[in-house]
């Protein structure tokens, strides 16, 4: 019988591996896309050139600090579920077994 870990991490291996393939497209895409523009647009278009861009936050400052923060909430999230099921078998309380496969 296959265990249900496994088939959790093989479909969980699959899902990551095609968020990549999915990703690396988009990058290109907008690669080819970003190169092809700025190859045929004015200087005067340019996004250097819009006044009072220099005034906002930079980009990777705001990912970083996003991504900081879900970080911290997944911890919390993964802190809570620990904590959850030390007390849910706490108290002589048995942690749930699987229940066995009727043929």
């Amino acid at each position: 019988m296959t265990d249900v870990k496994e088939i959790t991490e093989a479909v969980q291996e699959q899902v990551l591996s095609a968020l990549k393939v999915g990703q690396t497209a988009i990058i290109e895409g907008v690669r080819t896309f970003t190169d092809t523009v700025g190859s045929i647009t004015p200087e005067s278009l340019k996004l250097d050139s819009v006044p009072g861009l220099d005034s906002l936050p930079d980009p990777k400052e705001l990912m970083n600090v996003s991504f900081g923060f879900a970080q911290e909430l997944l911890n919390t999230q993964k802190e809570f579920a620990q904590n959850l099921l030390a007390a849910a078998s706490a108290n002589g309380a048995a942690p749930v077994q699987p229940v066995s496969k009727k043929s």
